[in-house]
């Protein structure tokens, strides 16, 4: 298989530039929404605590303050963009793949390490749902679930970055290496 979608290069690459369009719509109404809920830290510092009495503070500090019911719709929010991100990753992963060589390979990589970041990311927010159906009393072993699936979120989209990047060199290196020899 040479081709991995009808798609003329050219308008492959003209979806990829919409989708990334959308995916940075998607992130900065996610973003508006988290700043207007004001949880009190950052989203990985929040994701990552591990620690049900250390959740629990936060949520009290929204509680308190009166935003809870926002973070809820922020939770609901990023369902959008964790869809965004995952048809970025199947776009642009494809795309990159389409240079051949070794940007096949590391292409289709990061589609597939971002399409399970994604997925990721929506169990990370399905655990978050439960943990604030009683936001006083989440239990340790959520707490860890939680922070493990978004470590794991964290992980993966990662390297879906870094194969992304790595296509991008494999070809530049393949098309300067045709070009010489």
């Amino acid at each position: 298989m040479t081709r991995l979608f009808p798609l003329p290069l050219w308008a492959h690459g003209a979806v990829t530039l919409a989708t990334f369009g959308l995916f940075q719509a998607a992130k900065a109404r996610l973003d508006a929404s988290y700043a207007a809920s004001g949880h009190p830290v950052d989203y990985a510092t929040g994701q990552l605590s591990f620690d049900a009495t250390t959740i629990e503070g936060y949520y009290r500090v929204m509680q308190d303050s009166g935003t809870l019911g926002v973070y809820w719709q922020t939770q609901r929010i990023d369902f959008g963009s964790i869809a965004s991100v995952m048809l970025l990753a199947l776009i642009l992963g494809t795309l990159l793949a389409r240079m051949g060589g070794w940007a096949r390979g590391l292409g289709l990589a990061a589609a597939v390490l971002g399409l399970a970041g994604g997925a990721l990311d929506a169990v990370e927010n399905l655990l978050s749902f439960w943990m604030l159906a009683r936001p006083e009393a989440i239990p340790q072993a959520l707490a860890v679930a939680y922070s493990s699936a978004a470590a794991v979120k964290f992980a993966l989209l990662t390297a879906a970055m870094a194969a992304a990047l790595a296509a991008l060199v494999a070809a530049a290196v393949r098309r300067v290496m045709v070009r010489v020899g």
